[in-house]
């Protein structure tokens, strides 16, 4: 049983402190607006997250979630790596255009504030499955 992660971000906000992905460049945003591209979204996304990376290494995909559930981005999670204060940052590229349906619909969550949530990958519509009637990734 492979596990998707999802990542729900909020409103762009521009940071007023020095951040810095693994690879040592900076951040200067963080969240979702309107008109960001995948690219642009998974790459102020993907970390500094609290996480459980026995069970974040264990996904193949991460689908990043703008504050309405709605799927912005989708990524192929190549691993994780750790920071000193144990938050994890996200590798991984793109998912390509196999997941393209997906994006546009709402992956419905439970109420948790936790913005980091798990689920079992047969439990969301694959992308093949997807039509312009589904608004609900998670309605089988």
């Amino acid at each position: 049983m492979a596990e998707v992660v999802t990542m729900k971000i909020g409103p762009r906000k521009i940071l007023d402190y020095d951040e810095y992905d693994p690879d040592d460049q900076p951040i200067t945003a963080i969240g979702w607006e309107p008109g960001l591209t995948q690219e642009e979204v998974w790459s102020c996304s993907a970390g500094w997250w609290k996480l459980e990376p026995g069970r974040a290494v264990r996904c193949d995909i991460g689908i990043v979630l703008n504050p309405d559930n709605v799927v912005v981005c989708v990524a192929k999670i190549k691993g994780i790596v750790k920071r000193e204060d144990m938050r994890m940052w996200f590798l991984g590229d793109l998912a390509g255009e196999r997941y393209d349906p997906w994006i546009g619909k709402t992956l419905e969550r439970n109420d948790s504030k936790n913005p980091i949530a798990y689920f079992d990958e047969r439990a969301i519509i694959p992308p093949e499955a997807v039509t312009g009637e589904t608004a609900t990734l998670n309605s089988r």
